[in-house]
């Protein structure tokens, strides 16, 4: 579902710059609360998508929306006559609702995310105990490479360890085949927040020794997760699981240090290969993946 604001530019709206924007009527800042991307504003013939090409801030007291050019954008000149697609928790189903509950009330389906029985984490599954010269690829020859590429069982994060100090970059698939790269902060070790499916390199940016690098138990999400609310229910093997810890995708635009893009979970219990794990979730929308990867 979404709503619609028409507004008409009074003065230039140049990259970065910025321009206030009325809700439309009933609605407020809590409206748009769980969906949090994939806006659109259209300009004539030309479509922008958020949080690609835009950012909203959604102000307090139903006062107003701030947008936010992005960089590298066009002049939108004044007078330009914008239409800006909301999008809002719900879907529509064809029946119409009391006219009374229509701007309270909306379609919001539960689903069950079906997370498998992913195995054991792998700490030095991809590389095991080594040297690695600075910019230098670490050598994939651990139990989980195939071909010369890492291949995890279930999207899920990479974790890695070494002596000195070094920012680790690692690039690989998610399980839709698209590119991601992440990287460290400059230390000693990675508890990486994004899930991959595979791995094709990962390269330090100073010399380590001792390096491991493998898989670990934080789980990729297969749709987009605006909010860590929408989760109902925990389970494991059927049963109601103790809490867990699950992280909302990101809104903004993805970099190497930012979350995943759909959100991750990860699960109280250690992944053993036994074990299975399903969320009830309450989503917007199932066909939602998010804003695009950082591929680097």
């Amino acid at each position: 579902m979404y709503d619609v604001a028409l507004f008409t530019l009074a003065a230039n709206l140049v990259a970065s710059g910025t321009v206030t924007v009325g809700y439309p009527t009933g609605r407020s800042k809590g409206s748009y609360s769980l969906n949090k991307g994939k806006h659109v504003l259209l300009a004539g013939s030309n479509k922008y998508v958020s949080p690609t090409d835009f950012s909203l801030t959604f102000n307090a007291n139903a006062s107003s929306i701030t947008l936010t050019w992005g960089a590298g954008k066009p002049t939108l000149a004044a007078g330009t006559k914008l239409r800006l697609q909301l999008d809002r928790r719900g879907q529509d189903d064809g029946r119409p609702l009391d006219a009374g509950n229509v701007v309270k009330v909306g379609l919001a389906p539960t689903y069950t995310i079906d997370l498998g029985s992913p195995e054991t984490a792998d700490a030095d599954g991809l590389t095991t105990v080594t040297a690695i010269s600075a910019s230098a690829a670490a050598p994939l020859n651990g139990a989980l490479v195939s071909n010369g590429v890492g291949v995890f069982d279930a999207p899920r994060n990479v974790v890695a360890a070494w002596t000195g100090t070094a920012v680790l970059t690692v690039t690989g698939k998610d399980e839709y085949g698209n590119t991601v790269v992440e990287s460290s902060a400059s230390g000693t070790s990675l508890a990486g927040k994004k899930a991959f499916k595979t791995v094709t390199s990962a390269i330090p940016n100073a010399a380590v020794t001792s390096a491991t690098i493998g898989s670990g138990d934080v789980l990729g999400l297969p749709v987009f997760l605006p909010s860590t609310a929408v989760i109902l229910k925990e389970l494991e093997d059927g049963a109601a699981a103790s809490a867990g810890t699950a992280v909302a995708g990101v809104t903004s635009k993805a970099t190497a240090t930012t979350g995943d893009v759909r959100g991750t979970y990860d699960p109280n219990s250690a992944c053993d290969g036994s074990k299975g794990f399903v969320l009830v979730a309450s989503l917007p929308d199932p066909q939602e993946k998010g804003v695009p990867q950082f591929a680097g």
